[in-house]
């Protein structure tokens, strides 16, 4: 069995290399047929080389999809043969014994971490896999890889004290952006966007989200309860902190590029306004997968996420490219 798999050999350079699939899995490992991979910011910022030095090129790379289990490992337990499982970079339950290499037909030697997504195959860690809910689409599943967990579960997880009266600004609405924007609808609050793409502008208004453009941030300064960051830059997490009340919270899942630092007013803090990071959302996949999806009605969100295309593995540059043009709120490779 041959996989095919976009390896980053170096920034901004991306090749297709096919290997041959191993006869015998690690007795961690399960073998998946992907289906749908997505695309998230964090492999354009692999790609772009804004995570700092690469230790591991070239290698594999891709956090979220969705496809059948194949085979497993002698010490799986959590899945079986021909699940339709998800595949997400947040930990869960099973075992975990890191990556590994693969040599292509040149005899190359590419690494592959504990998951690798942008391949017609996937080989990965147990704790990355979990059960697919049976009344979710393969399609929609995707987005719980990654993009739902992580929007939507900072809302429903660590945001669990905002109220319909509370004033909420959202701050960058891709993916992840887009997920929280979702769960925030569900609490009734009245919901601030900050977000420069005119084409997301058009869409968000149309769930009677309000619009404040660049210019007219600092006219909002110390007005919100809390503000969710996850535009990914240093400057709009300062600017969301700025955003909050002195009894407000920031929170933000984005990732700045490396080495970028943020400056804040010791008097603010001191003062009671409070920041912190989210990874993940805070979710443990195993059960919030489904509390999540429960949590929305267990209605397909994917129709109603914004803009999302589809694109062939060797067309995953030009995926890379749509998404960081902005045209797109999320590419999803289509297996």
């Amino acid at each position: 069995m041959n996989l095919k798999s976009a390896i980053l050999v170096k920034s901004k350079k991306i090749e297709i290399k096919n290997f041959k699939v191993p006869n015998i899995l690690r007795d961690d490992q399960v073998l998946v047929k992907i289906k749908y991979a997505g695309i998230c910011g964090s492999q354009i910022m692999e790609y772009l080389g804004n995570r700092g030095k690469d230790l591991f090129l070239p290698h594999a790379f891709g956090h979220e999809a969705t496809g059948k289990v194949l085979n497993i490992g002698k010490k799986v337990k959590k899945i079986s043969k021909n699940d339709q499982v998800i595949l997400s970079w947040i930990k869960g339950k099973g075992l975990d014994y890191g990556g590994f290499k693969l040599q292509n037909f040149k005899k190359q030697k590419i690494n592959f971490g504990p998951i690798s997504t942008f391949s017609t195959f996937a080989i990965v860690s147990e704790n990355r896999v979990f059960l697919k809910p049976q009344n979710m689409s393969s399609i929609e599943a995707v987005l719980y890889g990654c993009a739902i967990p992580t929007g939507a579960g900072m809302v429903i997880n660590q945001l669990k004290k905002i109220k319909k009266n509370h004033n909420v600004c959202l701050i960058g609405v891709g993916g992840v952006g887009m997920a929280a924007f979702l769960a925030l609808i569900k609490k009734n609050c009245k919901i601030y966007i900050v977000e420069k793409n005119k084409d997301k502008q058009k869409y968000l208004k149309k769930f009677n989200a309000k619009i404040i453009k660049n210019e007219n941030i600092k006219n909002y300064k110390n007005k919100f309860d809390f503000c969710i960051e996850t535009s990914g830059t240093t400057t709009m997490i300062e600017e969301g902190f700025s955003l909050i009340k002195k009894s407000g919270e920031l929170i933000f899942a984005s990732h700045p590029q490396n080495s970028r630092k943020i400056k804040l007013d010791p008097h603010d803090l001191i003062s009671g306004k409070k920041i912190y990071g989210s990874w993940g959302g805070n979710c443990k996949l195993d059960n919030d997968i489904n509390n999540i999806f429960k949590y929305f009605n267990k209605k397909n969100i994917f129709s109603i996420h914004g803009k999302i295309s589809f694109f062939r593995l060797n067309e995953i540059r030009k995926a890379i490219n749509k998404v960081m043009a902005g045209k797109i709120n999320r590419a999803i490779i289509k297996f």
